[in-house]
This record gives structure tokens, C-alpha cells and sequence, in this order.
């Protein structure tokens, strides 16, 4: 078993929504195959020095966030006239540029998106093709001249996924709220990075009715399903579902984070959160016990034989590290991590053949050091809750669901002797538990009798090693894993 399958199963259990039968997702050719002449560009006006020392881009500033992951960063928008009156002072929360719980990562790595941010750039993606469109875009791909009937919208949305526990919070009354989204956003059809006029969006025919080109945010649940990495090779991962949340906007409201010239355009004067777009929800998503969830950034399309829309939008990714850097983990190149819509038009026919695809971005820069995190935050904060908040029985006995099987997350996490789990089993049957090695490696497995209903089994770990490891869990009922941390 390898690394990359056993922290799947690890995002899937932290999902609330499980999907009761499976479907397969299969890889598609026609889009890897548009990746392959794809050209990486640096988004970057005023770069931080490379030889700055990273202890002095160090983004842990903020006060303290117990609910805050090790695999996670957080930063504030700065209060500077760029961000005035808009969002200065709100909490982003990112995903981390490396895993800090695997030993053999540097201490560099630990919180460090924001850092890294500053320190590497953001990066847009292009076609070396004609016109140089950007991908993560609504723009069409291929250019009509090379491939005239189908058309891939390679970017109509893009989402990130975020696991989030606020089990630090239980018994202190309060939750963590999710109260908009924010994301660096680009037009232009074509490489030029001082057009950031998007006065050429117009609503396409068959818009959503308002009269404008509109974005939404979006905040959406997770749903597992089985995903065909290769022919055979069949592994549990984690997809967008149903919509918790959704706001809208006007692509005359729309920031452009590029240079300043017209529209919209945003300049930044400390660092390029002031130059991100965000919205706010009508009503906050509140998270009281650990989950996944989405946050997805979605374009409206246009009809390539009846629109004739001049500019695109485009999302970024970042920061952009090489092969075997130190920060660059399993965490940052997971399938399941971020996603794009790729829906496709086929003139001949006059309709839509693919519509609401999500697609991994993991496929189209796998083993080439690339597969990071799309600059698409949520916004987040801390506030009472409205039903008493996170609560300690909660945290411990948080039931997810696999299958018809339920399991709580392992604790104490980190453990010293034993590490405890409670299981709720529709029928009395044996549970197999695997402790693996960050690489995959078998290091002990148990079995362990469990009774119809709740129980709680407990693990020797007395000969352990420290360190930290997958346990996986199998019942004839489900199937999960968790990272956990030894000390000695």
C-alpha cells in the first residue's frame, strides 16, 4: 500500500457525507493531454528577496489559533488603503505548502503557505498554443482552429478542499464560522499582464438573467468516491457535493489582482492578500466538530457559437516549488486536494456533452513537483456558537461514516501507551486495525472483537516507536484511516 492511498482514506473519514454506492471516475485523456505543452508563469510585481531568511517571513503572528492544524497556515488581510473599506482584517486560512507532522520534513515547512506565498509567488498557468489562454480559466481550450468541434472549458470553477477541527474549542462555548471566501483572480485571454480591463465580460446568452457577468463563491459538503488514478489502480477520494453556502457577484465588483490600470485592477503595498476578491455569505457556515469541506470559486460559461466574449478570468496556484524540495510532501500532491470544473461544448452538435465535471488538478502535474494549492481561501473566525459550541463528547465520539460503520477519531492523539477508539457497528463483528508507516509500511496490526451497537477498543502501543503514523481501521461494514502521533 502506498503513502498517497493511506492518507486518502485519512480526507475521507473527515468527510460528513458519504456516498452509499460509489461511482469511478475515470482520468480523461483529451484534458491531460492540453496540459502538456503548459508553460508556468510568475504573478509577481515586487517578489520578496529568495535569499530572505525564512525566520523572517514567519506568518505566525496572529494570535493564538488553537483550532489551527500543523498542515495549515492562517494570515490577516493587512488594513491598508487597498483593503479599506472591503475585508482588512479578516482571517485567511490556507493550506500548508508541506506536511509538518511527517518527521522527515524540515521545520521551515511548518505553517508556511503565506510564507512561501511571499517568498515563491503565485503563478498563473498558460498554453503555449495559440493566443497563450490561461488554464483554471473560462476560456476554451483547444483553440477552435486546432480541434473545431469539441471544446473544453479547462477551469470553468476551481475548488480547494479544507479539513478543519475545532475539537480545541470544546467546552469553551464557541465555533469556527466560515464567513466568505477569497481568491486571487486574473483576466486576460492572452499573456499580457497589464490588461486588467474586464469590460469585455458581458453576460453570455442563456445567462443566470441579471444582466452581468457573475462569479459565485460557493462553500460545498464532500462525498467519497472511487477514483481511477490508473487502468486498475482504484483509490477512496474526496469530491465537491451539495452547496452549504453560495454568494454572487457582479464582474464590475470582481478585484483583479494584477497591476493598476483600469477596472477593478488591485496593487498591493505589504504583501498580495490585499490584492485578493472575496465575498461574503448571506448566513455564515458554522463548523462545530471536524469535517471537510470545499470552497469553490465558479465562473458563469458562454456559448461558443452564440457569445462573443473578448476577455476570460483565470485562477492561480502557488507557491510553485521544484522536484524534491523539502516542503514539497504527500500533503501538497494529494488527489482530492483541489479540483476544476471542465465542462464541454461540442458545436457540431450545439450542446453540452460534460457540464458539472470536477476534475483533480493532481492529474495534470503529477511527478513534476507542481501540485500545489489554488489561491482560493476561506475566510474564517471564531465566535460563540449557537448551540453551546464544540463540545468535548463530540470531539471524542464523532461518528463518521463509512459504509454502515461508524468510527470516532483515535485518542489521546498525540499518544504515549495505548490510543483509544470508538466504533458504532450495526452488528457484532471483528475489527482489523493497521498501524502504518508514513511511507506505507506495516509496523503492527491488531484484531479486536467489536458488539453490535457503541464501543471503544483500545491499542497497545508500548513498543512503538515515536513518530507519526496511518491507522487503518477495517470492519466488514467500512473502511478508514487516521493520522496519529506517537511520543516517547
Amino acid at each position: 500500500m502506498h503513502y498517497t492511498q493511506a492518507i486518502l482514506w485519512i480526507a475521507g473519514l473527515i468527510s460528513l457525507l458519504w456516498a452509499q454506492e460509489q461511482r469511478i471516475l475515470r482520468r480523461r485523456p483529451e484534458i491531460d493531454a492540453l496540459f502538456r505543452d503548459a508553460q508556468w508563469v510568475l504573478i509577481e510585481d515586487a517578489p520578496i528577496p529568495r535569499t530572505t531568511p525564512r525566520s523572517l517571513l514567519r506568518t505566525a503572528v496572529l494570535p493564538p489559533l488553537p483550532w489551527l492544524k500543523p498542515s495549515q497556515d492562517a494570515d490577516t488581510v493587512p488594513n491598508v488603503p487597498a483593503t479599506q473599506p472591503n475585508f482588512a482584517g479578516d482571517t485567511l486560512l490556507g493550506n500548508n505548502a508541506g506536511q509538518d507532522i511527517d518527521p522527515n520534513t524540515s521545520s521551515d515547512c511548518h505553517h508556511s503557505f503565506f510564507d512561501s506565498l511571499y517568498a515563491m509567488g503565485a503563478w498563473a498557468v498558460f498554453s503555449t498554443r495559440q493566443g497563450s489562454p490561461a488554464f483554471f480559466s473560462n476560456y476554451l481550450f483547444p483553440p477552435q482552429n486546432m480541434s473545431p468541434d469539441t471544446l473544453f472549458y479547462i477551469g470553468g470553477g476551481i475548488a480547494e478542499r479544507y479539513d478543519i477541527n475545532p475539537c480545541a474549542l470544546a467546552g469553551t462555548g464557541n465555533s469556527l464560522y466560515i464567513k466568505g471566501a477569497a481568491a486571487h483572480i486574473l483576466n486576460n485571454l492572452s499573456y499580457s499582464p497589464r490588461d486588467c480591463d474586464p469590460s469585455g465580460l458581458t453576460e453570455p446568452t442563456g445567462g443566470n438573467g441579471d444582466g452581468t457577468y457573475t462569479i459565485w463563491y460557493e462553500i460545498r459538503d464532500t462525498v467519497e468516491f472511487l477514483l481511477e488514478v490508473e487502468p486498475n489502480d482504484l483509490r477512496q477520494w474526496v469530491y465537491p457535493a451539495e452547496t452549504l453556502a453560495q454568494v454572487s457577484k457582479p464582474i464590475s465588483d470582481v478585484r483583479i489582482g494584477w497591476f493598476v490600470n483600469a477596472g477593478q485592477c488591485i496593487a498591493h503595498t505589504i504583501n498580495r492578500l490585499e490584492r485578493l476578491d472575496h465575498a461574503y455569505f448571506p448566513t455564515p457556515v458554522e463548523i462545530t466538530r471536524p469535517r471537510s469541506i470545499f470552497v469553490t470559486l465558479k465562473y458563469e460559461l458562454y456559448d461558443p457559437t452564440l457569445d462573443g466574449i473578448s476577455d476570460t478570468l483565470c485562477g492561480l496556484i502557488g507557491p510553485a516549488y521544484g522536484d524534491n524540495h523539502p516542503c514539497l510532501t504527500g500533503d501538497t500532491n494529494i488527489v482530492g486536494r483541489n479540483y476544476m470544473l471542465t465542462p464541454a461544448y461540442k458545436q457540431s452538435q450545439n450542446q453540452w456533452i460534460f457540464r458539472d465535471d470536477w476534475y483533480p488538478q493532481y492529474f495534470l502535474f503529477s511527478g513534476g513537483g507542481y501540485d500545489l494549492n489554488f489561491l482560493l481561501f476561506p475566510i474564517i473566525y471564531e465566535a460563540p456558537g449557537t448551540s453551546g459550541g464544540v463540545s468535548q463528547a463530540d470531539c471524542q465520539t464523532t461518528v463518521l461514516k463509512s459504509g454502515r460503520q461508524g468510527f470516532g477519531l483515535p485518542y489521546p492523539n498525540p499518544a504515549v501507551d495505548c490510543i483509544n477508539m470508538y466504533l458504532s457497528s450495526p452488528a457484532a463483528t471483528v475489527a482489523r486495525f493497521q498501524l502504518l508507516s508514513t511511507d506505507g509500511a506495516l509496523v503492527r496490526s491488531w484484531e479486536r472483537p467489536v458488539s453490535a451497537g457503541e464501543a471503544t477498543v483500545s491499542l497497545d502501543l508500548g513498543s512503538i516507536s515515536a513518530g507519526s503514523y496511518i491507522l487503518v481501521v477495517e470492519t466488514p461494514y467500512g473502511r478508514g484511516g487516521f493520522m496519529i502521533n506517537v511520543l516517547r
